[in-house]
């Protein structure tokens, strides 16, 4: 999964769907986030889109979140599995979270 515009475009479309009450279009969204997570540069594609100052502040928090509980999910690597987290992207992860952390509104901070 490529850092392109287009790519953050469709991925705040999507967090923005998970947000609306009617679960006709959040749960399509859920699955679709989900079923993308997967590819390499997901993380890395959320950590940019929340970073961007540009994009509604409830987004990025929706953003936030899903980083969170990625990570949450797929960060701890079980014995005799498979990690589900890139070595690129976790190395990634690595080197930008404290920098992005530190310059985050503390909305970010918080979750």
């Amino acid at each position: 999964m490529e850092i392109s515009d287009e790519n953050l475009q469709t991925l705040g479309r999507y967090l923005q769907e998970t947000l609306n009450p009617d679960v006709n279009i959040r749960r399509p969204a859920e699955k679709f986030l989900e079923g993308v997570e997967v590819n390499q540069n997901y993380p890395l594609l959320l950590l940019n889109f929340v970073h961007k100052s540009e994009v509604d502040m409830t987004i990025r928090v929706a953003g936030a979140v899903a980083f969170k509980n990625y990570i949450k999910r797929n960060w701890p690597v079980e014995e005799d599995q498979v990690d589900r987290i890139h070595e690129s992207d976790r190395a990634a992860i690595k080197n930008l979270i404290v920098t992005l952390m530190l310059t985050s509104p503390n909305r970010f901070r918080n979750n």
